[in-house]
């Protein structure tokens, strides 16, 4: 403690740092008051705590932009102790920030998730912080369901979507959804209008269809190739548009189950770098042994790290963010500092926060995690205080 009381800064010192537009071989970041003071080459001023990370890489902590639980516990829950469980376990995986991902089995049930979880916009003592919410759905194509069922899913209505977002209280960051149904355009409308990412998803549409919806202010493709009307060169459908679509970015889920690394790779040169964003789409028994749980009314199994219903449909993703990060470093010809923007500036440019969030500056908060040279989480700050230490 200083002379007024106020915490002293503490220097993480002689640390690989990435930034992630910029590799420091051997640097410090100075953190005090929940923000970055300091990063670079330079040493860390007098009369600082110091904690010496020779050997270990310095980056922004990791921030998941579509999420449905994980540890054991589920974020499509109207229980406000499973949102926080996971986020205190989340540390552990590198995260520092996520957006709450429900999905309801009608109105009511996602409109209870969405109050149940809002409280909790304000911080998760000792976890990672979530930053809003993304819909997906429920206004997706019956076409394309992968793990959704029929009977939870309704046509886009201006009206569901307004008490969709009067009860985020202005957290809602992201919708997912099928541009082509009847109704979608004034959905999306009234959602740009309100400041909310539209992103599409779990779609059938055509390219003709996809372009128009990009034309009118979705900006965003969630868990690219899947969920989506599959290509054909006669019919190249909502992916050629996706690919094709300069300002759009695209979600990646690189766990090497839900896209083979080859097509990992041609979506990256498609987009380049700055557009692709590594997401988890994470279930419930994400980080954990194989097993079952319940997804709506649905059981879904994980077997050899693999989720899937009972008629094989893949159910989300039983990997975290860590070892996607891990895989598109080893994968994709991006190098250790590609795969971090990847699921660290990337996100939070998507979602409007990478004035603060997603690198390691002075005045950006002190959200960092440190790795072991395996890639290992060592150790995981939220606003300057460390919440994760590997034993």
């Amino acid at each position: 403690m200083t002379d007024s009381g106020a915490p002293r800064a503490l220097a993480l010192t002689h640390a690989r740092i990435i930034t992630p537009e910029e590799e420091i071989e051997e640097g410090t970041v100075v953190l005090a008051g929940g923000r970055i003071i300091q990063a670079g080459a330079n040493p860390p001023p007098p009369q600082t705590d110091a904690l010496d990370l020779r050997g270990l890489i310095v980056a922004p902590g990791f921030i998941d932009l579509h999420v449905h639980g994980g540890g054991g516990f589920s974020l499509a829950s109207d229980d406000p102790e499973q949102t926080r469980s996971f986020a205190r376990g989340a540390v552990g995986t590198g995260v520092t920030s996520f957006l709450v991902t429900p999905i309801g089995r009608d109105r009511d049930d996602l409109l209870r998730q969405i109050r149940a979880a809002r409280p909790l916009m304000k911080g998760v003592r000792e976890g990672a912080r979530p930053l809003g919410f993304h819909l997906e759905g429920p206004f997706l194509s019956p076409e394309r369901l992968g793990a959704f069922r029929r009977e939870w899913l309704s046509e886009p209505s201006v009206e569901e979507f307004r008490a969709y977002l009067e009860a985020a209280g202005g957290h809602l960051r992201l919708i997912s959804l099928a541009p082509e149904l009847a109704g979608a355009e004034a959905v999306i409308a009234a959602a740009v209008a309100a400041g909310v990412v539209v992103g599409l998803a779990h779609s059938d549409a055509t390219y003709e269809e996809a372009q128009r919806a990009f034309s009118l202010g979705v900006r965003h493709v969630t868990h690219c190739y899947n969920g989506m009307r599959l290509f054909h060169h006669r019919d190249p459908g909502c992916l050629a548009a996706a690919l094709n679509s300069r300002d759009v970015t695209v979600e990646l889920i690189a766990d090497g189950v839900h896209v083979h690394p080859g097509a990992m790779e041609l979506l990256l040169r498609a987009k380049g770098l700055e557009r692709t964003v590594l997401v988890t789409d994470a279930i419930p028994l994400a980080g954990l042994a194989d097993g079952s749980f319940d997804l709506g009314s649905e059981k879904v199994w994980v077997e050899d790290g693999v989720a899937r219903r009972a008629d094989g449909t893949l159910a989300g993703s039983a990997f975290t963010m860590d070892r996607m990060v891990a895989n598109a470093a080893r994968w994709l010809p991006v190098g250790l500092p590609g795969a971090i923007r990847m699921a660290t500036l990337n996100p939070a440019l998507v979602i409007g926060v990478a004035g603060r969030k997603g690198r390691v500056a002075p005045g950006f908060d002190a959200d960092l995690v440190v790795l072991a040279h395996d890639l290992e989480v060592e150790m995981t700050f939220v606003a300057g205080e460390q919440v994760y230490r590997r034993r």
